[in-house]
């Protein structure tokens, strides 16, 4: 008797309540929450890999004394898909408690969802353009692009850099081999620095705009996110099939209304 009042217990304070939950209410025009790609009514369910139960003074701090340099890996709640970002420091955003209805419908969503470690997650860039054709960028430094600048431009095809970086090595090779290697160390410095940048501007050059920021385990997991989000998102190199297809209405024949026809 008492093992069932105590399962019964540890059930009850397992189920969500409305004041387990975090609304976002107004987003600052410039905020971190913006940049993130966070909107009004997205909810915060979790922090650092558990469920969030705590108050909106306890977030605010929370987020306040993060460390600067790991962040807070919160996660969120839209509208059914439940995502992840990392914030470095406050959002930026007006917070409210989420209603009892918003509650019940995350109760059902996270009944099977494991919240990640911080550890665990990779920050994605996902740029979209207007027929709805994304670009992921893993915004994790390329050990490729500071060794090999010109594998790295041709794994993410940047021809015209990759030209002029060509270029750049077959003209100090003639003139001399030693002024071919410090062009070499150059350039894989730079590219140390400047290779997300310089993606994310290529892609940003080709009508792309930013989207979304996603933290997560690996691009697969990013690309189920936003087909969940837009059923019609298209990837170049999809591990999650071909996006919704709407089939035009049938239209009817109409009926000739003069006999015989």
């Amino acid at each position: 008797m008492m093992d069932d009042i105590l399962e019964e217990e540890n059930r009850q304070s397992a189920e969500p309540t409305s004041s387990t939950f975090i609304k976002i209410g107004e987003v600052n025009t410039i905020s971190r929450a913006r940049a993130l790609r966070i909107v009004t009514d997205d909810v915060i369910i979790g922090i650092d890999g558990e469920i969030y139960k705590d108050g909106i003074i306890e977030l605010k701090a929370l987020l306040e004394e993060c460390d600067e340099d790991l962040g807070v890996a919160i996660t969120i709640w839209r509208a059914g898909t439940i995502f992840n970002v990392i914030a470095y420091g406050p959002l930026g955003a007006t917070l409210e408690i989420a209603s009892a209805e918003d509650a019940e419908a995350i109760g059902k969503d996270v009944s099977d969802y494991r919240f990640p470690k911080r550890d665990e997650l990779i920050i994605f860039e996902v740029l979209r353009n207007l027929t709805r054709k994304c670009e992921i960028i893993d915004t994790t430094p390329s050990q490729t692009a500071s060794i090999m600048p010109a594998v790295w431009l041709a794994q993410n095809r940047l021809f015209e850099p990759l030209l002029a970086i060509l270029s750049i090595y077959a003209i100090t090779f003639v003139v001399h081999w030693a002024l071919f290697l410090v062009a070499y160390v150059v350039l894989g410095l730079y590219f140390r620095r400047g290779s997300l940048m310089m993606l994310r501007s290529f892609i940003v050059y080709k009508e792309y705009q930013m989207w979304m920021v996603i933290a997560a385990r690996d691009i697969k997991e990013v690309q189920e996110v936003c087909r969940r989000i837009d059923p019609k998102t298209q990837f170049r190199n999809s591990l999650v099939g071909d996006p919704v297809v709407e089939q035009p209405p049938i239209k009817k024949r109409r009926r000739s209304s003069i006999p015989g026809m």
